[in-house]
């Protein structure tokens, strides 16, 4: 039985049809938002206004940023997929990174369950440092200004090295941060700490102190292959000199 020359142009028109369906489905998603939040403090432990803090994301053209509203929350818009560092920063802050933010996973946006918490810079000064040894401990001695006290506590951090350069940048062991509420604020290194921390008795050390905030704002860096203190009071005295009992 022959086909009329109708019935082959019906044919025809739904192959095209159907070819035209498949080449309008949509593409897959290469972009999407990334959203997030943070909580802002001062330099102690009192929360302050949370706007106006940028966030970006590096290493990308052009820049994407977006700044945080009242309640510190954020919306980065139409980022594309990938692995990034973000960026915070806020005049009067020390800079934070986030690295290794993984965004686009099963092509959907990414809301950041973490909210860091970040404080203001120092405003702390160190005004004197002494190291003194007795049988099996060292004892600093750090003076600051303001000077602290119950009614207001200062921060402070202290890095040790065998370099007499040492510094926040050039150091073999950090402190955590030190609430000072007497001026000068005195800490107690037994021997059995140092050496765990990598010096050797009868080795000289060196210690420098900075002021620092509750909030350090500090992160892991895998560019500088160590740990970044944005926070701290660049104003301070030279290193103080010790040996390990």
């Amino acid at each position: 039985m022959k086909l009329l020359p109708l019935s082959w142009s019906f044919i025809l028109i739904l192959l095209i049809t159907s070819c035209s369906s498949n080449d309008d489905s949509p593409a897959a998603a290469t972009r999407a938002n990334i959203s997030g939040s943070v909580n802002l403090y001062n330099e102690s432990t009192n929360q302050v206004d949370n706007s106006n803090m940028t966030v970006s994301v590096l290493g990308i053209m052009p820049l994407i940023s977006a700044v945080t509203d009242a309640e510190g929350k954020f919306v980065l818009s139409n980022v594309p997929f990938g692995t990034f560092t973000l960026e915070y920063t806020k005049n009067g802050y020390g800079t934070y990174k986030k690295f290794g933010v993984v965004h686009g996973t099963n092509g959907q946006a990414t809301a950041l369950t973490a909210t860091p918490s970040l404080g203001q810079v120092s405003t702390t000064s160190i005004t004197g440092v002494t190291a003194s040894t007795s049988a099996n401990q060292v004892v600093l001695s750090i003076s600051t200004n303001p000077e602290g006290s119950a009614a207001n506590r200062r921060y402070i951090r202290y890095f040790l090295s065998t370099s007499q350069s040492v510094s926040e940048t050039n150091y073999s062991y950090y402190s955590p941060v030190f609430i000072s509420q007497i001026n000068p604020f005195e800490k107690t290194i037994l021997a059995t700490e140092l050496i765990s921390a990598g010096f050797t008795s009868g080795q000289q050390v060196y210690v420098r102190a900075y002021g620092d905030s509750f909030w350090d704002n500090a992160y892991d860096s895998p560019e500088f292959n160590r740990r970044i203190f944005p926070n701290l009071n660049a104003s301070t005295v030279p290193a103080a000199a010790f040996i390990v009992p």
